[in-house]
Parts: structure tokens; sequence; C-alpha cells
């Protein structure tokens, strides 16, 4: 079963909701592990994780540049069949994750956070 999965930009404490690409939180949790197993970025470090949810990312600024970085120069299609394979996901479904997410990730300035929740 998939999960909810929900893009927020937060500033001053305010949420406004964006796109979640039409993908599930599954894709998303695979993104996470990625990023951390593959990049060494901890990407849920500083997430507020609630009894409700069941996966919770709080992306600064920094970590926002960091995580770009490392997408700049990569082909988004060999890191989204890599992440399709060992998480049982199509290929084209982790594509558009990754591409969502790196679009949100754009948008994330000194004063603007990228949360993002599944429930």
């Amino acid at each position: 079963m998939s999960q909810i999965a929900s893009f927020y930009l937060v500033k001053d404490g305010q949420k406004k909701e964006i796109s979640d690409g039409d993908c599930s939180g599954d894709v998303y949790m695979a993104i996470w592990d990625y990023c951390e197993g593959e990049l060494d970025i901890d990407c849920r470090i500083n997430a507020p994780l609630s009894d409700e949810t069941l996966d919770c990312v709080l992306i600064d600024s920094k970590m926002a540049v960091s995580i770009l970085k490392c997408f700049q120069n990569v082909d988004i299609e060999e890191i989204a069949e890599s992440i399709a394979e060992d998480w049982e996901l199509t290929a084209d479904i982790v594509k558009d994750g990754l591409t969502t997410l790196l679009t949100h990730l754009k948008s994330v300035k000194d004063e603007v956070q990228l949360l993002y929740e599944m429930i």
C-alpha cells in the first residue's frame, strides 16, 4: 500500500503545500534512503516527526545546495534505475520523484525550507 506524500515550503512557521509529483511516499522514502546511503546526506536529522507521520524530511538552504550539487552532473535515469531496483519500484516513477524533488530544492532559500511528510 502506498502512503501519501506531501511537500511544503515553510517560511516563518507557515506551510504552503506544493506538488508531490504524483508519486507515493514509497518513492520518496527510497530517494531519502539513497541520499543518506550513497550521498552521505542525512535528510531526516532535523525533521519534526510526529505520531501521525511515517517519514519526514526537513531541508534548509545549506542542505538543498548540497543535494543539488550531488545531482548536478549525474545521469538521473541511471540513478532512478538503481533506486528502483533496490526498492522494487519502476524507474520511470523514481525518475519523476527525483525530478520533482530537484525542482522543489531550487525553491529553498535562506528563509524558506522544504518539508516532506509521509502519512
